[in-house]
């Protein structure tokens, strides 16, 4: 019998009905459970590496910490870390992006909602947590670079840049930061109250990061487009225009290789379909500052991926 039959048998999960459900860029797979009325979500994880446990630890580290503050990440039910499964609470399917598109008002409501949820979580003690610092989130867009031929020396020039430009406006206290917080990992829960009304996955690679980071990641998501008066507005509530400018400059470097990479090395063509609007936050966000140039010089080297 596999360690998968043996934990739903012993949580009692071991007769349900079950659908896999859209995997997404990560190498876990979730499946729902259900058994008459009752529904749950069974995670796999691959354990082979260091990497791997390590992440799955940090999952369940950093949920348990969550649901102390009284928020919605899933409960988990039963576990087996050495072969990576958790049967969790099932939170549904009414994510942020569906809301976007089918119904706005409602978003809106979310979105606001969110933003006020990260911003109480700003203010809370963090659980211990690497933190990088300015230099170390420049060096976090190096993967970009790794997949462009010839590109030292302007990773040289950039890079020091764009630490630069976090430190004079993106400095202050680091704070507890999900990192993964877009429309498709955060879900509508209105039966709940304040806010526990938001559900939230994929928190394993959270860091201590600065005030704001995960409002520009839930504002500039290249997955998706805000309407940009709820982005002004949800920024002068929360934050400032240039600091979410350099921290979305920093987050959406990144990505552009994260998502090119997942395109052309894994199996994941429809990450493509991201990059041109990845392309054009980035040349926004970097609009004003000293590394313009650089900026602009590395996004004509990644045209070739980034076309619409």
């Amino acid at each position: 019998m596999t360690a998968r039959q043996v934990l739903l048998d012993a949580a009692g999960w071991g007769l349900a009905v079950a659908t896999p459900l859209a995997s997404d860029a990560s190498t876990r797979r979730y499946t729902r459970l259900r058994r008459g009325a009752e529904s749950a979500i069974l995670m796999e994880a691959p354990t082979a590496s260091d990497f791997d446990r390590a992440s799955l630890a940090a999952f369940r580290q950093i949920g348990a910490h969550l649901r102390s503050l009284g928020l919605s990440a899933p409960m988990e039910y039963a576990a087996d870390p050495d072969a990576g499964l958790i049967v969790m609470e099932d939170l549904g399917d009414d994510t942020l992006s569906r809301l976007l598109a089918f119904d706005l008002p409602t978003a809106e409501h979310a979105y606001a909602a969110t933003a006020d949820l990260l911003a109480n979580l700003a203010r809370t003690d963090p659980p211990r947590l690497a933190a990088p610092g300015a230099a170390g989130m420049a060096q976090m867009a190096g993967l970009t670079f790794d997949l462009l031929p010839d590109s030292d020396a302007l990773r040289a020039r950039l890079l020091p840049a764009l630490a630069e430009a976090l430190q004079t406006h993106a400095s202050g206290p680091s704070v507890l930061s999900l990192r993964d917080v877009h429309g498709d990992n955060l879900l509508w829960l209105p039966e709940r109250d304040g806010h526990a009304q938001i559900g939230l996955l994929d928190f394993q690679d959270a860091l201590l990061l600065p005030v704001g980071y995960d409002l520009a990641s839930l504002l500039d998501d290249p997955r998706r487009e805000v309407p940009e008066t709820w982005r002004e507005a949800l920024i002068a509530a929360h934050s400032t225009p240039r600091r979410i400018g350099v921290l979305s400059l920093q987050r959406n470097l990144r990505i552009l290789g994260i998502f090119h990479r997942l395109a052309t090395h894994y199996g994941k063509p429809g990450y493509r379909s991201f990059l041109p609007r990845c392309r054009t936050l980035v040349a926004r966000a970097a609009e004003g500052l000293p590394l313009q140039a650089d900026v602009m010089e590395l996004l004509d080297r990644t045209a070739p991926w980034t076309r619409p």
